[in-house]
């Protein structure tokens, strides 16, 4: 029989929590009953001794979670733990996250590598399809180190393609530390071809899930995890998805949440973006940009972001003319013709040209044959 009592939980990093984890068909919700905000070390001795309330898990599982305890080596799932530099929460620890523990499908037990992620930061989860476009994995990139370059935590699921690209560009940005939420044991890293992002993701960030060790990623785990990432995130950013999906149930979890989603636009004969797309249609924030995204987290508003850019290229934006700054306001809706241009700006054509050509020298706009448009 395993020993019953083992180092606090502070200092064993919360091997007790990993045990109750690991008994057969634990899942969230008969972990919660099961746990609630009590000592794991106190409730996994009423397991092993049989104690547990019948109601917890039922006459089927009572019998089933008493042997598996009672043949569990707790030291030796300690040094796997110390091994990976792994730590497991609960509700019942100030390290587990606030949104998780108060959130309307929590996760009563998560196993992390890497530091405690800033309960503070402003939370942005980037998704999308696994086969996605080279334009939809250069947006993420973009995305996801314009915002850690912003301060801003870059939550994703660790998968090829838009989760991927987005950790890899917030990485490369040497910001905002990133959290990658996985859907099987910590030990267990998929996509294999991801391993290298795994590490550096618990190097430099968080590496979170709530599958106990050894878990391999068996599908319903996957769904598990895109409530986590809905629950962590402030915003969700889908950059491309396709109509049905991880993505769209990533999204129907934020909704649940009532958290913020935006979509990247695609084109119409992109497969990759109908789901983005629909999401726009259904009135969806479009992001287009990191600016976007941070006025939707309040960072920002539209003007400051001008200022911010004209400010990057060492323009202040003040310092433009009048109808420079107008021109400048009407071209936020895209490239239009210069002839459009004149007559929205109602101003004289030799100014209007004298106005645009002044800004495109200074870097601020720019054109598309025709047409002129934002740089």
């Amino acid at each position: 029989m395993a020993e019953a009592t083992a180092a606090p939980i502070g200092r064993d990093r919360g091997v007790h929590a990993a045990a109750l984890a690991s008994l057969p068909r634990a899942t969230p919700r008969r972990l919660e009953r099961l746990l609630g905000k009590r000592d794991p070390a106190k409730v996994w001795e009423r397991v092993e001794r049989g104690e547990m309330a019948k109601w917890v898990a039922g006459d089927d599982l009572h019998d089933v979670w008493r042997d598996h305890a009672r043949g569990t080596d707790l030291e030796a799932l300690r040094s796997r733990l110390e091994s990976l530099d792994a730590w497991v929460t609960t509700p019942a620890s100030a390290q587990h996250p606030f949104t998780i523990t108060y959130d309307i499908d929590p996760a009563p037990v998560l196993f992390r590598r890497g530091r405690i992620p800033d309960p503070t930061a402003p939370v942005v989860a980037i998704v999308g399809t696994r086969r996605c476009t080279p334009t939809g994995r250069s947006v993420a990139m973009e995305l996801g180190s314009g915002l850690a370059e912003a301060g801003v935590t870059v939550v994703s699921g660790l998968a090829l393609g838009i989760d991927g690209a987005a950790h890899r560009g917030a990485l490369a940005a040497d910001g905002a530390p990133v959290v990658g939420v996985v859907g099987s044991g910590l030990d267990v890293p998929y996509p294999r071809g991801n391993l290298d992002l795994w590490d550096a993701v618990a190097g430099a960030g968080t590496l979170l899930g709530e599958a106990p060790l050894g878990a391999e990623p068996e599908g319903w785990r996957f769904p598990a995890r895109n409530r986590l990432l809905a629950a962590l995130a402030d915003v969700v950013v889908v950059v491309e998805s396709k109509r049905a999906g991880g993505s769209m149930h990533t999204v129907e979890e934020a909704i649940r949440r009532e958290v913020t989603v935006m979509a990247v636009p695609g084109s119409v004969r992109n497969p990759a973006a109908a789901g983005t797309n629909l999401l726009l249609s259904e009135g969806c924030a479009p992001a287009c940009s990191t600016d976007d995204v941070l006025v939707a987290l309040g960072l920002a508003t539209a003007g400051a972001v001008r200022g911010a850019v004209a400010r990057d290229r060492r323009i202040d934006f003040d310092s433009l003319n009048s109808l420079q700054q107008r021109l400048l306001e009407l071209l936020d809706d895209g490239p239009v013709s210069l002839d459009v241009l004149v007559l929205r700006a109602a101003a004289p054509v030799p100014d209007v040209l004298v106005a645009a050509d002044g800004l495109e020298h200074l870097g601020l706009l720019a054109r598309d044959g025709s047409r002129v448009m934002r740089a």
